[in-house]
């Protein structure tokens, strides 16, 4: 089969909003010659229940109305439209949300007997909302009143729309044909001035149907909304979490584009903005659902949780339950309200929803009422998505620092001071170059730039490929490492330093892997921002600059030597006094040389002695195979065993209850511990 490409075709999605039986459906019929009322209850009822789509190629040329201000001169470009016929009932308004993504212009339909109704505005304060911002106000069912009644109705709506987006008022009958024509020209106007698409970093369509072809599989429709899908493009279904249907937290499907569909054509390519219908290979029908996200990004992963710049266009308040829709996608959830209103009146929030949903940085979103509190389905508000997956937090510490970020990115909008907010949320840990894509409503490539430009200032520090890190936290934990490395050799001066391992284990723990051998690297240098002496690395061994060769030396000759002088005293063990006099150390040395030699192993410790380990090793081993004999040990029996006196013999028996070895009767025998 031939494929047609589009990529000489100027492409568009051009939406319906308006009241029930206002003649939505019809005007799209008149205008395409397709009812895009497909369901047998619709055609019952004489009413849209679902969207309904429907090709609409405009030609070239243009009409002789006079144009929207701003718009472009007629354009002879061949232009395809792609319109969503979107239901008018009160009951079906999430219906009408999830259709007028992607919407560059909407048709505003109103009955020239009835005017602005209920759903007109709502439709309306949801297309604002959504980031629509021209309208074609067309006037139906004139032939029923007179053209004054009727451009009365097209005043009411354009006052309604005053503010909110640019209108051209157009009169018409679909009944009759009457001002058709001027409602193509008045579109064509509007579409052209419309600017270019800008380039997108990834191919989006969200599916708003799901079917299944026999011979071909798994096909899902929806609005392409930016970027490319050639034929056989890898692609993947990010899946929305519903409880009891799938994973909570969501799911993501890898697939590919077996199959393009635009307007009824098979293509090789789809580009954006356009309804596509899509075969996706290797997935069941019950892998893919309305709502579900096609991308071929694989940094767009499902969230519970946004955070936003919110238009309230009703009261509300923190902790509120209400409906979030994003895309072709709805779930309840939670609002919390953060920080004071901006100067505009909007406020930055956070919404918690309760399904895992297909989100990225800059999606547009509306609020509706719950169930749980009122008025449910009211139009609460909506605005855009300032950070897809922010961090958890939002106590403290956490919540100054969430919303320095949120104010940076919707209030100021410079991508160095996002970079430099984020750098210091995530701080002392890097801040990872992999969370920027898809997840923050300022483009990845801008904030990677502005990050390197703060490293050129010396405000960052890269930490190899993984990210950034304000310079100002490394050179913190630098001091912190050399102040590390200078209480080790306070506390054991007879080692020959910190095992490397210990102090990279240290920092890690704070500011991540990656990171600690930056840390420990500027620690070592002679920067002059680092206060205090630079540590040395030598080896697997990091030792203050004081600590020399020949005094780590010196304190492994004295180790040596108390070690021999605890192996000859075998179980008489030794005093402190005694170490010191075997030793030649001072009374502070030989503190430090015995807890060296219990910290390795090589003493035991018990009262005011210190005994040989090996020693305590096979004295313990006779204890244990005397009480498997005899069941229990007296202190005359231990004496006996050990071939030692009092003064050895008490601190031993209690070393072995401590261990679990013995356990002490009332007459101050022993019986087996545990």
């Amino acid at each position: 089969m031939h494929r047609a490409t589009l990529a000489p075709v100027r492409r568009f999605v051009l939406g319906t909003a308006g009241h029930v039986d206002h003649g939505k459906t019809t005007l799209v019929r008149a205008l395409t010659g397709i009812d895009t009322d497909r369901l047998p209850e619709e055609k019952r009822r004489g009413i849209t229940i679902e969207l309904g789509f429907a090709p609409w190629n405009l030609g070239a040329g243009g009409g002789g109305a006079a144009p929207l201000a701003g718009a472009k001169p007629p354009s002879e470009d061949n232009i395809e439209v792609s319109i969503i016929d979107v239901p008018g009932h009160r009951r079906l308004v999430h219906t009408m949300i999830a259709g007028a993504i992607g919407m560059e212009v909407v048709m505003l339909v109103v009955a020239a007997d009835e005017g602005v109704m209920p759903q007109t505005r709502e439709h309306v304060a949801a297309c604002e909302l959504l980031g629509i911002r021209r309208a074609v106000v067309v006037v139906t069912k004139m032939d029923r009143v007179g053209e004054e009644l009727a451009r009365l109705a097209g005043d009411e709506a354009v006052e309604l729309l005053a503010g909110r987006m640019q209108a051209e008022v157009v009169l018409c009958s679909a009944r009759t044909g009457e001002g058709l024509d001027a409602v193509r020209d008045a579109v064509r106007r509007a579409l052209t001035a419309l600017p270019p698409p800008a380039v997108a970093p990834r191919a989006r369509l969200g599916v708003d149907r799901v079917f299944s072809v026999r011979g071909a599989g798994t096909v899902v429709t929806g609005t392409l909304v930016e970027g490319k899908i050639p034929l056989g493009a890898p692609l993947f279904v990010v899946g929305t979490g519903r409880a009891g249907e799938r994973s909570a937290e969501g799911d993501v499907h890898k697939t590919s584009a077996r199959g393009l569909h635009v307007h009824d054509r098979a293509v090789d390519l789809a580009e954006a903005p356009t309804r596509l219908a899509l075969n996706l290979a290797g997935l069941p029908l019950e892998a893919v659902h309305r709502g579900d996200l096609v991308t071929d990004d694989p940094s767009v992963v499902p969230t519970r949780r946004i955070d936003v710049s919110l238009r309230a266009t009703a009261p509300v308040r923190s902790g509120m339950s209400v409906s979030v829709y994003i895309g072709t996608a709805r779930s309840s959830g939670k609002l919390d309200l953060l920080g004071e209103p901006l100067e505009d009146g909007r406020r930055l929030a956070r919404l918690r929803l309760a399904d895992a949903l297909a989100v990225v940085g800059g999606d547009r979103f509306v609020l509706r009422g719950s169930d749980v509190d009122g008025p449910a389905g009211a139009v609460l508000g909506g605005g855009e998505v300032l950070d897809a997956r922010p961090p958890q937090s939002l106590r403290k510490r956490g919540r100054a620092a969430r919303l320095a970020v949120l104010e940076a990115l919707f209030v100021s909008r410079d991508p160095q001071a996002v970079m430099r907010a984020l750098s210091l949320e995530a701080s002392p840990r890097p801040l990872s170059r992999d969370v920027l894509p898809s997840r923050f409503s300022l483009p990845a490539a801008e904030l990677e730039r502005a990050a390197d430009k703060l490293g050129d200032k010396g405000e960052l520090a890269r930490i190899k490929r993984l990210g950034w890190v304000p310079r100002a936290a490394l050179v913190e934990l630098a001091v912190e490492a050399r102040g590390l490395v200078a209480a080790h050799q306070k506390k054991n001066p007879l080692d020959r330093g910190m095992v490397l391992e210990t102090l990279r284990a240290r920092l890690a723990a704070r500011a991540g892997a990656e990171a600690a051998d930056e840390i420990i690297k500027l620690a070592a240098s002679k920067s002059g921002s680092v206060a205090g002496e630079p540590i040395v690395v030598e080896g697997d061994v990091v030792r203050a600059p004081q600590i020399t060769a020949a005094s780590a030396s010196g304190a492994v000759g004295a180790v040596g030597v108390a070690l021999a002088a605890l192996e000859k005293a075998q179980l008489k063990g030794l005093t402190e006094f005694a170490a010191k006099e075997a030793s030649g150390a001072s009374p502070k040395e030989v503190k430090a040389i015995l807890a060296k030699l219990v910290r390795e192993g090589h003493a035991t410790h018990a009262g005011e002695l210190w005994f040989f380990r090996a020693d305590i090793d096979a004295l313990r081993a006779k204890v244990k195979a005397h009480l498997e004999k005899h069941g229990r040990i007296s202190i005359a029996d231990f004496k006996d065993l050990s071939g030692l006196g009092r003064r050895q013999a008490i601190p031993l028996l209690e070393l072995f209850d401590r261990e679990g070895v013995t356990r002490r009767e009332a007459d101050d025998s022993r019986v087996r511990g545990k």
